[in-house]
């Protein structure tokens, strides 16, 4: 999975990270009560954003285009 966490210096507070595992687009959503990973995939995935479950493993892309051109280097 391509989501991290960056804390800020107030407790509770900071940024989930996502990263397009493809081209490494990236995407902050900030928290300010802990990090809530649900309510941060609602919010990519409405930048077009989506994650798929491969071989057991979550891969997060910025946009379709991202994906198929990530399919080909596994073929």
């Amino acid at each position: 999975m391509s989501k991290s966490v960056e804390w800020g210096i107030i407790h509770g507070e900071g940024e989930i990270v996502c990263v397009c595992d493809y081209c490494s687009n990236e995407e902050t959503i900030p928290f300010d009560c802990g990090p809530d990973f649900r309510e941060a995939q609602r919010e990519i995935e409405s930048y077009g954003w989506f994650s798929r479950k491969i071989d057991g493993e979550w891969y997060d892309f910025c946009c379709e285009e991202c994906y198929q051109a990530w399919k080909k280097t596994k073929e």
